[in-house]
Formats: structure tokens, C-alpha cells, sequence
């Protein structure tokens, strides 16, 4: 989706083919208003500083990183901000957090109320941990499932 300013304080949300073609994470943070624009724009660069090896993509119509899977994404709406953290990683860091509002997996926050550096922080490398622990699991379970190649365990003459 490509977001617009409503005029009235509210974004719109529109088919990429709108925006003239595929949606950047660039294009996204251009079409916010000024203040939410500096906001996301702030917290992309910590996430960066935290994880400068993950790529910046769009993901169901909002700016995510991914490494080896989606870390978080984060997005604009009209009266808030939110980051999306997975329910896990949000359920570890709620404690951090007493009295903001949150969803299930989104933490939310307003240019005048920014999560705290700390928490952005944990978020992440609780979510890097969890996409780590996810790979290996996959890849014992994947060798566990290969049969063995091993010549000197066949029964050959």
C-alpha cells in the first residue's frame, strides 16, 4: 500500500500501482507528514545501528528489516506510530513498557512519546535470538530427516 496524507490529519491508504509502481521504504517515509516522517526516520536509524546488516523492505505494506527472516517492521497511522515486534519478543519487553499502549505484537508511540532507546534495543535482540533459534531448529531437523551418506555405515561387499 502506498500512504497519503488525507489533509485532515488521517493517511489514505492506496494500491502501489498509485505510487507509480513498487513501494520503497524511502517512498513510504517521503509521503508521512514532517513530524511522523522524523519519528519513524529516527527509529529506522537505531534499528540500523542495531542490526546494519539487515535489509530494509517492505512487508505488508509497512518499512521492515529482515536478516534471515522479518526482525520488525514499523508504520505510521493517523493518531500514532507503531512498532511491530512479534508477541514473543512484546511479551519479554512489556514489563519495560508500563502504561503504553500495545496490541498484541505492536508497541505504539508519538513523535512526543518515542519508545525508549533501551527498549528498541531489546526488542531487537530478542527477535535476532528468536530468528537464530527458529534457523537452528530447522536445520537439526532438517539433518535429522537427511539420511546418512556415510559409506562405512552401509552394508556393502
Amino acid at each position: 500500500l502506498c500512504l497519503h496524507s488525507d489533509g485532515l490529519g488521517g493517511l489514505l491508504a492506496i494500491d502501489p500501482s498509485d505510487c507509480g509502481g513498487s513501494m520503497t521504504v524511502e517512498g513510504y517515509l517521503d509521503g508521512l507528514p514532517e513530524n511522523q516522517r522524523k519519528a519513524l526516520r529516527a527509529l529506522q536509524q537505531q534499528i540500523k545501528a542495531l542490526v546494519p546488516h539487515a535489509e530494509e523492505t517492505i512487508s505488508y505494506g509497512m518499512p521492515a528489516f529482515k536478516q534471515n527472516g522479518i526482525i520488525v517492521y514499523y508504520a505510521a497511522f493517523t493518531n500514532h506510530m507503531s512498532l511491530f515486534v512479534m508477541p514473543a519478543v512484546l511479551n519479554e519487553v512489556r514489563a519495560l513498557i508500563p502504561g503504553r499502549s500495545t496490541t498484541k505484537s505492536a508497541i505504539h508511540f508519538t513523535e512526543n512519546d518515542p519508545i525508549p532507546a533501551d527498549v528498541v534495543a531489546q526488542c531487537i535482540l530478542l527477535r535476532v535470538k528468536e530468528i537464530e533459534q527458529k534457523m537452528a531448529a530447522k536445520k537439526v531437523k532438517k539433518t535429522a530427516a537427511t539420511p546418512n551418506n556415510n559409506p562405512s555405515s552401509n552394508n556393502q561387499k
